[in-house]
């Protein structure tokens, strides 16, 4: 298990939020883990599998306002992965507000809706749906990655709503290809077999 430092910041707004910061390489860029109702024990696991290039930070943001004020106190975009809708809420709201603040995201266990898609800019997106998942359909999750310009739907298997707890291993497995570049497009045949990070 890696180890984690809890510390609270404190931003311009005022308001001190709490983050749990795991140890990264020192040119590693920030990974802002969104996911409320979750712990620093669901992301253990997950946090070991991933690349060295990147250093995870769980942050009780409430608010795209509050994820904003927290990049701008780690000073430079940061990839933010946001687990449920109200984390991909939160998450698409940044990249409407301010898209420079992310130089990415991924959207677990939650949907952009066409609406807020428009407003997306094109930012690089992993839509990570774990196979078995219930709250957000295939269906959707294609739909949802036709309409994201620049994004890329890897669903692993042996996962759940919860990809990052139900298999860390796959879901980091994902985001190194999703971070390699790996396309992410569907035609009719392909639809019905997601890209499995493991196989």
């Amino acid at each position: 298990m890696a180890d984690f430092e809890e510390v609270s910041v404190k931003l311009q707004s005022g308001s001190d939020i709490k983050i749990r910061a795991w140890q990264g390489h020192e040119d590693a860029q920030p990974l802002v883990i969104v996911a409320p109702n979750s712990s620093a024990a669901d992301w253990e696991d997950f946090v070991s599998f991933l690349p060295s290039s990147h250093a995870p930070i769980l942050a009780d943001v409430s608010s795209s306002l509050e994820l904003l004020m927290l990049i701008w106190e780690i000073g430079e975009p940061v990839l933010v992965m946001a687990q449920g809708q109200s984390a991909v809420d939160t998450a698409s709201g940044l990249v409407a507000t301010a898209p420079a603040a992310a130089s990415g995201i991924i959207v677990c266990d939650g949907e952009i809706s066409p609406d807020q898609a428009d407003g997306m800019h094109d930012i690089s997106t992993l839509v990570l749906r774990g196979r078995q998942g219930k709250t957000l359909s295939h269906p959707a999750a294609v739909k949802m990655h036709e309409l994201l310009e620049n994004s890329t739907l890897i669903e692993p298997e042996n996962c759940s709503d919860f990809p990052a707890k139900d298999n860390p291993d796959a879901a980091a497995s994902a985001i190194k290809m999703f971070l390699a570049g790996a396309s992410g497009s569907f035609d009719e045949e392909s639809e019905a077999d997601p890209i499995d990070p493991k196989a």
